[in-house]
Order: structure tokens, then C-alpha cells, then sequence
């Protein structure tokens, strides 16, 4: 894994300090991520779940896209999950819900693994 990828892994880990990590390298330079528990907030149930994504070997002139969460979540008011979410994936041999959220941004380098991460989970926040 190059060293763009490892240093956004260890500043993931800094942020996400209670959650564990599972890491593997793609063998192209960048790494598949899994993360949890992760917090999502109280509009879901569980209220955590696991994060995954891949970070791929252009990091960070690359978005991080897709992102995926557990398959088991769902909406605490009882409506369907609907896109941008949509279920019927898998990660890392884990059932999953992708998020769709595309940073057109990251071909400049602006974005860290972290913000991204942070900024899924504010659009899962604010999701209607």
C-alpha cells in the first residue's frame, strides 16, 4: 500500500478512535476499509453500524466512492431505505447498503479519507 493510502488509514484511525479496522491491500496501492462500530445516528436502527470503502491508490487525487454500511439498517421512522442508499450489495464478503455520495472535488486533492467519511455520515444525517 502506497503512503498517501497508509497516513489517510492512520488518520482514519485517529477520528474514529473507538472503532476497530479491518485493512487489506488491493494490490495496486490502495486498500479496502472496514470500520466499526460507527455512529449514524439516532434516524437508524442499529445506531452503528460497519463503514466500508475502498481507498485507491491515487488517494488523494481520487474519490473514495462508494461507501457501504451494514445491510441491517434500517430507518428508525419505518420508511425504505431509497436511493441515494440501495441494498443488495456486498464489500469485503459482507452483506451491504451502498451510499451513493461521488465527490466531483477529488481529482484536486482537496478531500482526506476522513472528511469524506465524516461527510457520508452528515448526508446520512440529513437524508429525508
Amino acid at each position: 500500500m502506497n503512503v498517501t493510502v497508509s497516513t489517510g488509514i492512520e488518520e482514519l484511525k485517529r477520528q474514529f478512535s473507538s472503532a476497530s479496522f479491518k485493512i487489506r491491500e488491493d494490490s495496486q496501492g490502495g486498500a479496502y476499509v472496514v470500520m466499526e462500530p460507527v455512529p449514524i445516528g439516532s434516524k437508524y436502527r442499529p445506531e452503528t453500524t460497519w463503514i466500508g470503502f475502498q481507498i485507491p491508490a491515487q488517494y488523494p487525487y481520487a474519490d473514495i466512492y462508494p461507501v457501504f454500511m451494514g445491510s441491517d439498517v434500517t430507518r428508525a421512522d419505518g420508511a425504505d431505505i431509497k436511493e441515494p442508499l440501495t441494498r443488495n450489495h456486498r464489500f469485503e464478503d459482507r452483506t451491504a447498503i451502498q451510499i451513493s455520495q461521488r465527490n466531483s472535488t477529488a481529482q484536486n486533492g482537496l478531500q482526506k479519507a476522513t472528511t469524506k467519511i465524516l461527510k457520508v455520515l452528515h448526508f446520512l444525517e440529513k437524508l429525508p
